[in-house]
């Protein structure tokens, strides 16, 4: 059986270079990071909210999801709600996070192997109500910003 994720970016991408994080609201949030392998684990994050940067950038109301993206090409798609429930840390437990980590994606619910470490760019799409986030990660909607398609 095919099934079809059409989606499209809504927004520009969100540079987090282009970020004085130093101006921008810090948070503290106990998240429990749960890992493929079952373990479960929760420690203090500090960092910025994601809906601080998400209201930096231009979001249009149609966004349904939010991508995160690393230098390397790593992303993880998040519906808007959740996304916004995160915060992008840079610290753990009270400890600096290593610089390739910062910042890190993480936010309560997700998979350890969606908190995404070394965050460079936030990327707004629309994502057709019966797709799949997944198929989204894999079409690379913030490389070239157009509409895609996978089957």
């Amino acid at each position: 059986m095919s099934h079809t994720t059409e989606a499209s970016r809504t927004g520009p991408a969100i540079s987090l270079s282009e970020i004085d994080f130093s101006r921008l609201e810090t948070v503290e949030r106990a998240v429990e990071i749960r890992c493929a392998t079952g373990d479960r684990w929760t420690a203090d994050w500090r960092g910025t909210p994601v809906s601080a940067v998400v209201d930096r950038g231009a979001v249009p109301p149609e966004t349904t999801h939010l991508t995160f993206e690393t230098a390397d090409g790593y992303r993880a798609c998040l519906d808007v709600h959740t996304a916004l429930d995160g915060v992008l840390a840079v610290a753990m437990d009270g400890e600096p996070l290593d610089a390739a980590e910062r910042p890190r994606l993480v936010c309560p619910g997700i998979e350890g192997i969606r908190t995404v470490k070394g965050v460079s760019a936030v990327v707004p799409a629309s994502l057709s109500r019966d797709g799949d986030p997944e198929e989204l990660e894999a079409l690379g909607i913030g490389e070239s910003g157009g509409e895609k398609t996978a089957e």
